[in-house]
This record gives structure tokens, sequence and C-alpha cells, in this order.
């Protein structure tokens, strides 16, 4: 009995020291670290990831999580993400995916209340996006396009809704009346015409300034043909 007992701890030890072995050298097992605001759960993977410039990669290194538009350095994030307060009360959650955050991310603060939620395809904010404040009531929400604000965007502190396209603020240009289009079409159609004559005035004044150039080339004045040398010494002769 106290054999079987003595082969049962042998074996237990066997398989918490390999289970052990196989978290500290297998990548796609959990990793757990903390420092002096929160503690993160994550898993990495060692496959290559292929980088563009215009998105932000996470990796963890040296006991850290990085992260960088553009670029990596260490094992890539890879897989479920969790933030922890040290109270135990979740602070973040999402997916990356070869170090890219995918799917739907959400925030909280730490009595338990949603912050924010935002949804990412590729690395880049894609679908909706909502804040809150720590009571729970809604901040400012709106749509993100390939990572850029798109359409309506609410901010319900200051009551105000912008509309943007493709991250930049839409105006919309205002309704003109019969009169003000006749009148624009007419003075587009002179601003045409004005282009048109200071083109031709140009084009004139270009072909004056190379008939002049050709005419100085012509001129017998403008001629100051050469004496032969020979011819030169004598004259300085006959002036001694």
């Amino acid at each position: 009995m106290l054999h079987n007992f003595t082969t049962m701890k042998k074996l237990l030890f066997v398989s918490i020291l390999s289970f052990v072995l196989l978290a500290a050298t297998d990548p796609y097992s959990i990793k757990r670290i903390s420092d002096k605001d929160f503690r993160y759960e994550f898993y990495t993977t060692d496959k290559k990831v292929s980088v563009k410039h215009n998105k932000e990669y996470f990796w963890f290194k040296g006991g850290l999580i990085h992260k960088a538009e553009g670029g990596v350095a260490g094992q890539v994030l890879d897989g479920d993400f969790k933030k922890y307060y040290h109270s135990n009360q979740l602070a973040e959650q999402g997916t990356l995916k070869k170090g890219l955050k995918v799917g739907l991310w959400k925030t909280w603060f730490e009595n338990g209340a949603t912050k924010s939620t935002q949804e990412y395809s590729s690395g880049l904010k894609q679908g909706k996006f909502f804040s809150y404040n720590v009571e729970g009531k809604m901040l400012e929400k709106g749509y993100y396009k390939s990572g850029k604000k798109h359409g309506y965007w609410i901010n319900f502190v200051k009551q105000d809704t912008t509309r943007y396209k493709n991250g930049v603020i839409f105006i919309k240009k205002p309704k003109l009346t019969k009169e003000e289009k006749a009148a624009l079409k007419e003075q587009k159609q002179k601003d045409r015409e004005l282009e048109k004559l200071e083109k031709e005035k140009q084009k004139e004044a270009k072909a004056k300034e190379k008939e002049l150039k050709k005419n100085a080339k012509t001129d017998p004045k403008n001629k100051t043909e050469k004496e032969p040398f020979y011819k030169r010494i004598f004259k300085k002769k006959d002036k001694k």
C-alpha cells in the first residue's frame, strides 16, 4: 500500500513538472504578468507576421506587453486577452490575431460599469463605438470605417452631432435657388472666358518674343564679324 502511494506521488510530481515545463516553453500557453495598476492574461505565438505599416501590433518581450505601428520585436499576442484591476474586476477584454485586434473589445471601470465598446477588423477600428461615464450614462457613439470616423457621431455631453466622411468632417453644401444656380453658371462661364483670354494673351506674348529674337539674329546691325588676325595687326601699325 505504501509502495503504491509513493508511486502515485512520483507520478503526480512528474505530471506537474511536465505541465510547468510545457507552460514555460509552449508559446500557446497562457501568460500572466502584472504592473502597478493591472494584471494581464494573454497568449502568444511564434508564427511569422506579415507586418502592415498602417496597423498597430501587440507583442510580448522582457516581461512586458509592447505595441507599435507597423512593427513587432517579440512574441506576437494571439488569442484571448484580458486585463484586470488588482481588485479582480475585469478592465479590458478582446481577441488578437497575429498581433492585431479583431472582433469586439470592451473596457470597464473599476466599479464594473462599462466604459467603452469597439469593434475591430484586422487591427483597424471597424464598426460601432460607444463610450460611457462611470455611472453608465452614454457619452458618445459613432461608427468607424477602416480605422476612420465615418457617418454621424453624437456627443451627448456637448449635445452635438457631427458627420464624418472617411475621417474628415463632412459639410453639406447648401441648396441653391434657381436664380442662384443661374448666377453661378453665368459666373463660371465668365471665369472660363477670362481664363481663355489670358491663355491667348500669354500665347501672343510668347510669339512676339520669339519673333523679336529671330529678327535680332538676322539684323545686319547686330552682326559683329571679326576681321582676320593679320588685318588687325596691320591696322595697329598704321595707327602708329
